[in-house]
């Protein structure tokens, strides 16, 4: 089976390459997605190890944008993967941890699988309480619990990428919206223990704590108000239905209501 490692790469350093390199060693094939990093960092992509796929923005576009490339690119042009396994492009993520992932993926085909973070005293305090928010506002939200919803370890069935390309969000939003639509959608989500790899105190991150933490419990919101609208909707109708055939049978009734009601579905 082939696997595809996809990395969203904005303004990364040199170990890029070395991580590269570990992957291949681990038969995956990995494309990259240069998220508009600018001149300064075109020696760090012109020397990516042979047989690394290069996608370019021409501006800096987000994670989600930079993932979406990626998946189009998979959907069009290699049609014989079987899954595809995310990893960050800042060393949070070890080759362990990248390879777990695809072997779960292997147990699991139809779920989305999460490399999920421990979040200890090692880690930046800004880190530890965005997560810390957001794994409950989801649970509050899904009646499912994801102890690191943030994660950007995430593998899943090329035979989901037709779905995931129709997720909205450019930016880190996208990932959380991918968590809402698989609860949402009945996907199993398997989450595994990770290392946590900070390195100098997750200075590397481009994600910005006031901003992107908006915008990811913004789609939360989206999501839970879609929802509760929806019921809102089924239960008028089905009010009204109940009223409109009261007069009926029993049966006729019940069929008219079911019949009424999955129509506006």
């Amino acid at each position: 089976m082939k696997f595809v490692c996809v990395i969203p790469a904005y303004k990364p350093d040199y170990e890029l390459i070395s991580f590269l390199k570990k992957l291949i060693e681990n038969d995956f094939l990995c494309v990259v997605v240069n998220d508009g990093s600018g001149m300064e960092f075109d020696s760090i992509f012109m020397q990516l190890p042979d047989g690394v796929i290069l996608l370019s923005h021409d501006k800096n576009r987000g994670k989600g944008s930079a993932i979406k490339t990626a998946l189009a690119y998979i959907a069009s042009n290699l049609p014989d993967a079987f899954g595809v396994v995310t990893a960050d492009a800042d060393g949070q993520h070890t080759i362990q941890a990248v390879t777990k992932a695809r072997d779960m993926l292997i147990d699991f085909p139809n779920a989305l699988i999460l490399g999920g973070r421990r979040f200890d005293n090692q880690v930046p305090l800004r880190s530890r309480f965005g997560n810390f928010v957001t794994r409950n506002v989801f649970a509050l939200a899904n009646n499912k619990y994801v102890y690191d919803t943030q994660t950007g370890l995430r593998a899943f069935s090329t035979s989901k990428i037709k779905e995931f390309l129709k997720i909205e969000g450019d930016k880190y939003e996208y990932e959380m919206n991918m968590l809402m639509f698989a609860a949402r959608s009945g996907i199993e989500i398997k989450e595994f223990p990770i290392a946590t790899i900070y390195i100098d105190n997750n200075k590397s991150s481009h994600f910005n704590p006031v901003k992107d933490s908006l915008k990811i419990f913004s789609c939360i919101a989206k999501y839970s108000l879609s929802s509760f609208l929806s019921f809102l909707i089924d239960f008028a109708l089905f009010a009204l239905l109940i009223f409109l055939t009261k007069g009926l049978g029993q049966t006729q009734s019940i069929l008219i209501i079911e019949v009424g009601t999955r129509s506006v579905r």
